[in-house]
């Protein structure tokens, strides 16, 4: 912004109070209007913050429910192998049972945080209002436990996965033959897997935790304590 002297010279102490008032009256005129397109740009950024996190909200309700199905599929599969396991430990090995493959292979998919994520590195979570932000700090909360308790799945995964390596024929798909184990190799197995579907259980938990909140926030509530009554989860409180 450029102030310029006066094209014709001040003759008195009027002019000069005119010319003056004229500059700043004309300053105070670029200062609002620049504050007013600041003030709307901070609007579009909080409008289109508010947009991403939704469509990030309602992403996530779709991830839950397929690991919803998948856990339900791996738990069943789980708890039968477990069986055969205890089975064949009782009958002293000779029940015969063979090891079954997972019919359902793979692993939840961890709800995305991206957008929060993005917003809070660059400082765009200082435009939502107070309750809002306090509703998506706690639904980030409950992401990071969630992501916490698939960390530990995983360990107890890769556990589980080292003792069977003991008792297949070494090949990338081959099984571990249940005849090869002895009683206690047995026992051991089937708390193994005790553990495993334990850790598997609390992944559901967490997951039924955070899309409870998530849906609570989708569907309008207005803050943190209203969120978390909306989502009947009174151990949050």
């Amino acid at each position: 912004m450029e102030v310029h002297a006066p094209h014709e010279p001040l003759h008195s102490w009027r002019d000069f109070w005119i010319h003056l008032g004229t500059i700043t009256i004309g300053l105070l005129i670029a200062i609002s209007l620049e504050q007013s397109v600041e003030a709307l740009h901070h609007v579009h950024q909080r409008h289109q913050l508010e947009e991403d996190l939704r469509a990030e909200g309602e992403r996530n309700v779709e991830i839950v429910q397929k690991d919803r199905r998948l856990i339900a599929a791996l738990r069943d599969w789980e708890l039968d192998l477990r069986k055969n396991v205890d089975t064949m430990r009782t009958s002293g090995g000779k029940a015969g049972l063979r090891y079954v493959a997972n019919p359902v292979p793979g692993q939840p998919t961890v709800p995305s945080d991206s957008v929060w994520t993005t917003a809070k590195e660059s400082m765009l979570v200082a435009l939502l209002p107070r309750t809002e932000a306090e509703m998506y700090s706690r639904l980030d909360l409950q992401h990071g436990l969630l992501r916490e308790t698939i960390s530990h799945w995983l360990e107890v995964k890769g556990e589980l996965k080292e003792f069977e390596e003991n008792f297949d024929d070494g090949e990338p798909e081959s099984t571990p033959d249940l005849g090869r184990m002895s009683a206690e190799e047995l026992h051991s197995y089937s708390m193994l897997l005790t553990k495993e579907i334990a850790a598997r259980d609390n992944v559901l938990f967490r997951l039924n935790n955070f899309v409870r909140l998530d849906r609570a926030v989708l569907d309008g509530a207005r803050s943190e304590a209203e969120m978390i009554e909306m989502a009947q989860l009174p151990e949050l409180r």
